[in-house]
């Protein structure tokens, strides 16, 4: 039952895997993906949707979820972060990678307080 609750952060955790472990000889080349600092938007992205689908599951077990959802988040960042250069020789580890995702996860604390909770739309997270 517990693992049911937990099915899309656990599907958009895989998306995060595979994007952050692709080689990167395999990303496509286009264009937009040229913008200054693009892979940051895309940390900031990915982190920040993962954060918010955390918030539902841990509301429902009823533990501390503003807390539990953001510290969990941070922790998978951190060791996603330091991992990716070890599982895909072609990526690196970077600081301010980690600084994106952390800043995605910290926006989605935000928006999920004052925009999502207790909101019709919480449902669909």
């Amino acid at each position: 039952m517990i693992l049911k609750l937990f099915v899309k952060p656990i599907i958009w955790l895989t998306i995060i895997f595979y994007g952050l472990f692709i080689p990167s000889s395999s990303l496509p080349k286009k264009p937009f993906m040229e913008i200054p600092h693009f892979d940051k938007m895309v940390h900031f992205g990915l982190f920040f949707v993962f954060c918010l689908l955390l918030f539902v599951p841990f509301k429902k077990l009823k533990t501390n979820y503003m807390l539990t959802a953001p510290l969990i988040a941070i922790i998978l960042s951190a060791i996603l972060e330091t991992t990716q250069h070890i599982i895909s020789p072609t990526r690196s580890s970077n600081f301010f990678d980690f600084m994106a995702n952390t800043t995605g996860i910290l926006a989605s604390v935000i928006v999920f307080h004052y925009l999502v909770s207790e909101k019709r739309w919480e449902k669909y997270f």
